[in-house]
């Protein structure tokens, strides 16, 4: 089961809150990931999410993908922007999964793979036992140059541990 107050938090990082609190924006992403859980072809999988999230975002703000805002100046979102939030929007299916062998070495190839900021993340926070010390320091080294402070605690605690 996807969590949709954990698909609404990693969306609105990339989207804000208007579109992550959307009737249907966050469903829409919770339901492909159910729909894909069994299967553990996750490259094909952020491909689709990138598709839902153009999609998604298109229908909702149109061809110029820009959201108003109360300011007055719109944000526009870019078909580049949209690798990186499809990697965030996986965030809650790993998270989701059993912290088992066979989940590691499928999350493990994955985050090698694609540098999935998701996979590498769910690792640190799941999977401790079978991750190696070093592998250990290394995300924590990436988290600490790439995460910036603010966003720190949530990435350290989604909020939802089993």
């Amino acid at each position: 089961m996807i969590d949709l107050s954990l698909m609404r938090n990693s969306l609105r990082i990339h989207f804000g809150e208007v579109l992550s609190s959307d009737p249907g924006f966050a469903e829409g992403a919770a339901s492909l990931l159910q729909r894909y859980a069994p299967c553990r072809n996750y490259a094909d999988l952020s491909r689709q999410m990138e598709d839902y999230l153009f999609n998604a975002l298109y229908e909702r703000l149109g061809p110029g993908m820009a959201l108003p805002s109360k300011n007055g100046v719109s944000r526009r979102f870019l078909v580049s922007d949209l690798p990186e939030a499809a990697d965030a929007a996986l965030f809650p299916l790993f998270f989701s999964l059993s912290p088992n062998a066979e989940n590691y070495a499928a999350l493990h190839d994955f985050w090698l793979s694609s540098a999935s900021f998701s996979a590498m993340r769910t690792l640190y926070l799941r999977y401790t036992r079978y991750l190696p010390y070093s592998e250990k320091n290394y995300i924590e080294r990436i988290v600490s140059e790439n995460v910036p402070p603010y966003l720190l605690d949530e990435w350290l605690n989604p909020g939802i541990y089993p």
